[in-house]
């Protein structure tokens, strides 16, 4: 070997003895060739996803939930218990209580919230939640009407004047602090289906409602994001099988020949062929010496197929957390059903936290409104601030009612809850109306005549069955 070869190899092993010593110890940062590699440069997450690449998620969303049974059903069962709320006021003063209750009642009508006047104002909250779920984010742009407006995801852009200073993010500029300063505000064409830039929106005028995981991040990201992929791969899959069994049905006997001669003819290399139509009934095949018929089978799709696609379903369903037994209801049994709804109950709490602090800036608009106008008038000395009020979630009704009312009354009798948390974890309205109606009923069975009891039966007692012993004569 040369000097100058042995010094390019010492040079090498030092390069190399180097390079040992500072890679990580950790596998994920040296994937080595199995394993795609993992960009090092961190960015803000708007620059991970900017205005086209957002627009294709958007789209693929909206597009398997048009044309995607499951999809569309799985984000209809996150509506369910996400987005339905009652309002209460909870203030000392019942007249008071009863007013603002009146007002909103009247002002949730479709002719009063929406300035479209299509949707009432429970129907528009699931639709927010819907948008932000397909979308990423969804916004309600507050007019002086005392009418909202929503603005779906798709049309908060990026504004057509000069944006090099870095303050806006697909459609939203923040200020120095990263609090959002102004939405541009985007109208679609009618004729061409493009946009049109038409305003910026100041952020005080504007609600925004969407998913977020990152501090620093402006506008909301769509949790299906990570399963539209999943989700596209069984949809086709499935059509793809679809097209096989049609296949199947259309070729559904297959003739063989093993003389030298045609099927069906007794002479010449042409063969004219078997004509078999099972329309007609049942049909008896008569064939030459060396045919053979056979039905074309083939079991489609196959049993490994139809679990791995159950298994990409389940994976792809934990997007929006939901447990398989939803979409598979014989999946297990009933306590393995309970378990897994009280899992997916908890996973909903900051989710329902989201839709709160909208319904929150919505009724404190409202109450502002309504004051301002001269609707509501507060007792002397009170303030908005003071006006406690609260939007409870119609809960999940009893699975087996005498076991869980008779748990229910033990732990009140043992001071671990109370009434009015069960009511409302068990969608039965308010505790106080209840108990309200309740005298009312007793009054009116009185006056009647009618004795009304209110007792709680025992549950029967089921004996054990005691086999008789048979073991006489056995060892």
């Amino acid at each position: 070997m040369t000097p100058q070869a042995r010094a390019l190899a010492r040079q090498r092993s030092v390069v190399g003895n180097r390079n040992r010593m500072l890679s990580s110890g950790y596998d994920s940062v040296n994937p080595g060739t199995k394993r795609k590699s993992v960009s090092s440069i961190l960015k803000h997450e708007d620059r991970q996803l900017k205005n086209n690449d957002r627009h294709k998620i958007i789209g693929s969303t909206r597009n398997l939930c048009r044309n995607f049974a499951l999809v569309a059903w799985a984000i209809r069962k996150h509506l369910d218990y996400v987005s339905a709320f009652d309002f209460q006021m909870r203030t000392d003063d019942d007249d008071l209580n009863n007013q603002i209750e009146s007002l909103m009642k009247v002002w949730q009508r479709p002719a009063n919230c929406d300035v479209c006047g299509r949707h009432s104002f429970s129907k528009m909250l699931r639709m927010f939640e819907s948008r932000r779920t397909v979308d990423g984010d969804v916004f309600a742009l507050k007019l002086q009407t005392g009418s909202l407006q929503a603005i779906e995801g798709d049309r908060i852009r990026q504004p057509d004047q000069n944006t090099s200073d870095g303050t806006w993010y697909n459609g939203i500029r923040v200020n120095l602090a990263g609090a959002t300063a102004e939405y541009a505000l985007w109208d679609r064409d009618n004729v061409s289906d493009r946009f049109q830039f038409s305003r910026n929106v100041p952020a005080r005028n504007m609600i925004q409602h969407g998913y977020f995981d990152r501090f620093d991040q402006v506008r909301g990201v769509s949790p299906l994001a990570a399963a539209i992929n999943s989700f596209q791969d069984v949809y086709e899959g499935i059509d793809y099988a679809l097209a096989k069994m049609k296949v199947e049905q259309l070729f559904a006997l297959v003739f063989k020949r093993d003389a030298e001669v045609g099927m069906g003819t007794t002479s010449g290399t042409e063969s004219e062929g078997y004509e078999v139509n099972f329309g007609n009934g049942p049909v008896q095949l008569d064939l030459n010496p060396g045919d053979d018929a056979q039905f074309l089978k083939t079991d489609n799709p196959g049993s490994n197929t139809r679990e791995f696609i159950n298994m990409v379903l389940s994976i792809a369903m934990k997007a929006l957390d939901l447990p398989y037994n939803f979409f598979d209801e014989s999946h297990t049994n009933f306590f393995g059903s309970r378990s897994a709804w009280l899992l997916y109950d908890r996973s909903c709490q900051h989710k329902r936290a989201d839709v709160l602090e909208l319904l929150r800036k919505v009724t404190v608009w409202k109450l502002q409104q309504w004051i301002v106008s001269g609707d509501l008038r507060l007792p002397q000395g009170m303030t908005v601030g003071d006006l406690q009020f609260e939007w409870v979630h119609r809960g999940m009704p009893w699975w087996d009612p005498a076991k869980e009312i008779n748990g229910a009354v033990a732990a009140i009798k043992a001071g671990l809850d109370n009434p009015y948390r069960i009511c409302k974890e068990t969608g039965r309205g308010e505790y106080e109306e209840n108990v309200d109606a309740i005298a009312k009923a007793m009054a009116y069975a009185r006056e009647k005549g009618v004795p009304l009891e209110f007792v709680m039966q025992p549950e029967p007692v089921v004996e054990p069955v005691v086999e008789p012993n048979n073991s006489r004569g056995r060892q």
